[in-house]
């Protein structure tokens, strides 16, 4: 089986059996979306009385949850520390004649596609439903800011990939809850120092530097996707896989 038709066969695979946790995760991100909309536009509005709690809850939304639109919710992933169905999965393909690189291609570009669609959903959920967002950010601008926040999402979609298909899924599970630790804690260390990433993020934008940031953004993601990929299939080499 050639690199293509491997990529196609696992591409197909993964489509069929997890088209209603595509489902799902977009529900889940329209939810989020509706809810956060009203933080958006109070926090921009300057209210007094907000919390500045708010702040970061909102920038560690951005930073856990973006990136996990491009992880289905689906029951494999959720039973993943008992029944380690991802591990098994990826031994079963590993019995096949499928190069192990068109394993991790194909599972990137399911997170690839997944946080474009997802994430411009839950961007537009956002913008349409706080009115002082859009008086004050124009449609280019929120869209360069959604970019932004994709590149970023690919980047660290990548690790995740590397944590799910290179180790069990009892490690997967802690790597996970590890990163919306470490991300909570940037959100709180950010806020005690008045440093609020979405706002600063929009604020490059606001300044004109919209594309720049983007094409910083990129390159990030670029070499994140670069490293992760042949780490990961380094790793699925050398791992093993009896259960």
């Amino acid at each position: 089986m050639t690199e293509r038709q491997a990529v196609k066969y696992i591409g197909a695979y993964l489509w069929r059996r997890e088209r209603f946790a595509m489902l799902l995760t977009l529900l889940f991100a329209c939810y989020l979306g509706t809810m956060s909309s009203f933080t958006v536009d109070s926090l921009l509005r300057g209210e007094e009385g907000v919390p500045r709690a708010l702040y970061g809850v909102l920038d560690w939304m951005y930073l856990t949850m973006f990136p996990t639109f491009g992880l289905m919710m689906n029951k494999s992933a959720w039973g993943m520390w008992r029944d380690d169905t991802y591990s098994k999965r990826l031994a079963l393909w590993r019995a096949m004649p499928i190069p192990v690189a068109s394993i991790v291609k194909a599972r990137l570009l399911q997170s690839f596609v997944g946080i474009p669609i997802i994430g411009t959903v839950f961007m537009l959920l956002q913008y349409s439903l706080a009115p002082f967002l859009r008086e004050t950010v124009s449609p280019v601008q929120w869209a360069e800011n959604g970019l932004v926040w994709i590149c970023y999402s690919f980047a660290a979609v990548s690790f995740y990939v590397w944590a799910e298909l290179g180790f069990s899924g009892k490690i997967y599970c802690l790597f996970y809850f590890g990163y919306i630790a470490v991300t909570a804690i940037l959100s709180v260390v950010f806020t005690l120092n008045g440093i609020y990433l979405f706002q600063e993020v929009l604020g490059v934008i606001e300044r004109g530097y919209g594309g720049a940031l983007i094409a910083g953004m990129t390159l990030v993601a670029a070499i994140a996707i670069w490293v992760a990929h042949r780490t990961t299939v380094n790793r699925i080499r050398t791992r093993s896989l009896t259960f």
